[in-house]
This record gives C-alpha cells, structure tokens and sequence, in this order.
C-alpha cells in the first residue's frame, strides 16, 4: 500500500510540554503510537517502530507517516498537546476508505479449474477476489452466455476489514473443453480480469478422459518402468536356473550300461 501522513498543528505553543499521536478504533482502547517534548525528543512505541515515523517534530508543529498503509489502519488519530497547566488540546483526523489510496491497485484474483470425475461430465471453474469495498465477480464467454449455468458464491470477512469473494461456476465440458471463460472482478472503480483454460477431453464413446498433461505423462513413465524392471528380474531368474542346471550336470555326469553279448 501506498504510505499515509497526518499533520496537526497548534498556533501558541507556549507552555507545550509534549505531542502525543493516538489512534482511536471503534470497540478497541486508545492507543498510543508516538510522542514528543523537548526533554526526551521523538520517542515511537515499540510495536509501531518501521510503521509509524515522525516527518517533523516540534511542540507546535508535528507530522507523522503511516508506513505502508493498508485496511487495518483505517482509524481515527488525535494529535494531543499537553499544555501546562491547562487542559490538553486535541486535533483529530481519520483515515477512510483507505480503497482511495490503493487506486492502482487492482483486486487480487486468483483462479482454478477443478476437474469433475470420469463419471460427471462437468468442470467447476474457480476465482477469488480480496478488497474494499466488498468486490463483485461474473463470468464472461466468447462462446455462450453464461447466466444459465450453476453459480455459488461465498463471503469471508478478513480480519483487516476487507472482503473476499469465491465464484464457483459449473460448466458442461461437451461445450467448454479446450476454451477460456473469463472471470471479472471489480472494487468500486477497480476492475480486474482473469482468464481461465477448460482442459481439454478426449471422448471414449459415453465416457471421457480428461488431457491433464503432466500427470498422464508421469504415469506412462511410471508404467514402463515397472515393466522392464519386471522384464530385467525374469530374465535373471531364467539365467540363474539355466546356469544352475548346466553345473549340477557337469558335477553329475551320466553312466552308461553296455551289455555285452
């Protein structure tokens, strides 16, 4: 994500002894990010050190910078002044709709093709998209319209606020096999496609086989090994007994009767 700055600043600073940043979340405690005074200087909170750093310091003027901003960091920050010995003086600014900040980001959408067994001759075609606002996702076809073909979709609350989306599509292969279907997902103004390969399928009468590739190849690879390895053990098996043989022989030679008459 893209970095966030926040400035606050306090025309009289007589009597200022200290700048505190905070954040402010709904149904969270205040907490603490960094503080400045003239006696200790810039001081961050351990757990925000490399997230949160001060741009400019003075007791009445301070710039803070959120560090790769992303969701979670939506939130409100007070730029507290503590002026002795009166009460505190307090600026807030919120962060917001932090989607604003990533406009050249584009919704993450990963995708799949799940093959369906020899027996189903179906394919479900998957894609995921990760954003905020909530992402929206159809399916488009150079070949047909897809609104007549089964959809799921499934919801997951992230924990940093944002929302992630699964399209399931199912398709009939007779009609798919060996094409693209495209997947589009959008985020407000954001958009992002994805296009994914049916695999092809070769029919044996009312049965198919589908081409995965690599898995067929490693199992006629795997297939011919096993055959010579068994070609190899019987042939020494034969050459052992054939050996075997011809010394007991040569170790036992035949006595032959003659009669004499």
């Amino acid at each position: 994500g893209q970095d966030a700055s926040f400035s606050c600043t306090l025309s009289d600073a007589s009597n200022v002894k200290q700048v505190t940043w905070q954040r402010v979340r709904d149904q969270e405690p205040v907490q603490t990010l960094a503080t400045f005074s003239e006696l200790f200087k810039d001081h961050v909170d351990d757990q925000y050190v490399g997230k949160v750093t001060f741009t400019a310091v003075s007791v009445n003027s301070t710039s803070i910078e959120i560090k790769n901003a992303t969701f979670e960091d939506e939130a409100c920050y007070i730029c507290s002044f503590k002026v002795y010995p009166l009460q505190p003086k307090r600026q807030t600014l919120c962060l917001a709709q932090l989607h604003k900040l990533h406009k050249n980001r584009k919704p993450k959408v990963p995708t799949s093709v799940n093959p369906a067994l020899s027996s189903d001759p179906d394919v479900v075609v998957s894609c995921s998209a990760t954003g905020k606002p909530t992402p929206t996702i159809h399916w488009k076809s150079a070949e047909k319209e897809l609104n007549n073909f089964r959809l799921s979709n499934f919801t997951t609350l992230n924990k940093d606020s944002s929302t992630t989306i699964t399209s399931n599509l199912t398709l009939p292969l007779s009609q798919f096999h060996g094409k693209y279907v495209e997947c589009v997902a959008q985020s407000d103004s954001m958009e992002k496609s994805s296009q994914i390969y049916v695999p092809e399928v070769h029919y044996k009468g009312n049965r198919f086989n589908m081409d995965i590739g690599s898995n067929r190849i490693t199992f006629y690879i795997i297939t011919v090994s096993v055959l010579i390895v068994m070609a190899v053990v019987v042939i020494v098996i034969i050459v052992i007994c054939s050996h075997t043989r011809l010394k007991s022989k040569q170790q036992n030679p035949s006595i032959q009767q003659v009669e004499i008459g």
